[in-house]
């Protein structure tokens, strides 16, 4: 009786169950709003600098050596001397070459009193001296007056003179030394101004120009520029390196940069290029794919992009798939799909304060630092993109 009455129960029952299960199966169901933070995209205009690694090199240097042999008697400045153009830096033993100067000298004294007195006289007699005798006397004069110059030009083979201000390096003679001609005594090297050498990309060939502005730094002098300009770009490409060589003249007036350093290269090319940017936190990577998520004023969908250079500020440029003023989500797109409701937050961010501010010129000052590139994950899955 117990086991009938059950039974009745349960047939009582289903109906009234599948009744209700029908009921709440037909109300529509109800989504919530996935809150998101937009950004309007402006563009920002950048120069096309090149940032490149070179080295220090000196714009003049030269190996010094006497031209005549003999010993080494005085050096007129330490190791390592600021000489100017002209000075004498170093002398050898003289003796010979300036006795020999001496009696030159007075041989050449003695032909022009000769010369004196043969002129004196044919004033008072004209017809005492010959004519011949006369022009062998001023052709003797002449002769000595000649050897008298080349002794005392031979004599500056003794000293060894400055050709342009520099720097000394170390002498590699000491007092005392017996010196031949070709033997290299110290080396001068000219440090302002000096020259930095590097290379540039063909791509990055089209933009550069001679006298553009270059600005170098160091690791010496972590928080110093050095600025100069372009004299030099090859006119062809190394068959190496497929790169073109380029040099520029740095303005080097405390004498800071030395050769053979190292420099990080910034060139300054005149021609500027404008691009929408984005914040780095608004771009998906999803295994080959690059995109944004759009915000028409209800819903979102997905835009494809393709990204440029990464501005150092936390913006990255965009090349292709995004105009000024379009509305990209910064906020909440984890969560998004393409029939996703989405509610506006109150606070939304704004790409920059304004373009103008933000141009940089060949005037900026060494702080501005150009865009470099950003180089795409190649992990799989959809996850941000990072700078």
């Amino acid at each position: 009786m117990e086991y009938k009455s059950r039974i009745l129960i349960g047939v009582l029952v289903f109906p009234m169950l599948f009744t209700t299960l029908s009921s709440l199966a037909s109300e529509p169901a109800k989504t919530s709003s996935i809150p998101i933070k937009i950004q309007n995209i402006k563009n920002r205009t950048f120069n096309q600098d090149f940032q490149e690694v070179g080295k220090i090199t000196a714009v003049d240097s030269t190996a010094l050596t006497f031209s005549a042999s003999e010993k080494l008697i005085t050096k007129c400045f330490p190791d390592g001397a600021y000489v100017h153009k002209g000075d004498v830096i170093a002398k050898l033993d003289s003796t010979q070459p300036k006795a020999e100067l001496q009696k030159s000298e007075i041989q050449d004294a003695i032909e022009r009193s000769k010369l004196h007195r043969m002129l004196a006289l044919i004033q008072k007699q004209p017809d005492a001296i010959s004519k011949q005798d006369i022009e062998n006397q001023q052709l003797q004069t002449h002769l000595v007056q000649v050897d008298v110059q080349q002794k005392k030009d031979a004599l500056l083979n003794y000293q060894l003179i400055a050709p342009f201000n520099g720097r000394l390096t170390n002498f590699k003679y000491s007092i005392g030394s017996r010196i031949s001609s070709d033997d290299v005594v110290v080396s001068l090297i000219k440090n302002d101004p000096v020259q930095v050498t590097y290379s540039i990309s063909q791509q990055e060939l089209a933009e550069a120009a001679s006298n553009q502005q270059v600005t170098i730094s160091v690791d010496a002098y972590k928080d110093k520029h050095f600025t100069g300009v372009v004299n030099y770009i090859a006119p062809e490409v190394d068959p190496q390196s497929g790169r073109i060589d380029v040099q520029a003249n740095i303005k080097n007036t405390d004498k800071l940069l030395i050769p053979g350093m190292f420099a990080k290269v910034t060139q300054h090319s005149a021609k500027n290029v404008t691009y929408p940017i984005v914040s780095q936190t608004a771009v998906i990577v999803d295994g080959d794919k690059r995109y944004v998520w759009l915000y028409d004023g209800k819903r979102v969908k997905q835009q494809p992009v393709v990204l440029g250079d990464n501005t150092n500020d936390g913006y990255v440029v965009i090349k292709k798939g995004l105009d000024v003023n379009d509305k990209v989500v910064v906020a909440g797109q984890q969560n998004l799909k393409p029939d996703s409701v989405v509610k506006l937050q109150a606070s939304t961010a704004s790409a920059l304060p304004s373009s103008s501010a933000e141009k940089t010129t060949q005037q900026s000052s060494p702080s501005n630092k150009p865009i470099q590139k950003i180089t795409d994950s190649s992990n799989q899955g959809a996850k941000h993109e990072a700078a």
